[in-house]
């Protein structure tokens, strides 16, 4: 019976999670924007969106992730800036292949 219990907790910790991956790309979005703002007081994501590109304008990478985050905050001089920040990573999504900022619609 302990080997039974054993085996099954081994199977369920082995699993791989993917949710977590998305989780891990969404923080390295905001990281990736937020370097891009200088002197910000504050950054609060007002709306993410993440898609897959089926045609990318990067014709290295075939269709590469797509992290579209909709930010505020407030720029040196008090006044609350929207834009939009859009991050592409490489299709495995392990890597950053580039980011800006846009104005937001």
């Amino acid at each position: 019976m302990p080997y039974v219990l054993l085996l099954l907790l081994v199977i369920l910790t082995s699993c791989e999670n993917r949710s977590f991956e998305s989780d891990k790309r969404q923080l390295i979005a905001k990281d990736e924007i937020r370097r891009k703002l200088h002197r910000a007081r504050s950054f609060d994501i007002t709306g993410f969106k993440q898609d897959t590109l089926e045609n990318s304008p990067d014709s290295t990478f075939k269709n590469p992730l797509q992290y579209a985050l909709d930010f505020e905050y407030t720029d040196s001089t008090g006044k609350v800036q929207k834009k939009k920040g859009i991050v592409l990573f490489t299709p495995d999504g392990k890597s950053v292949i580039n980011s800006h900022i846009a104005e937001a619609n």
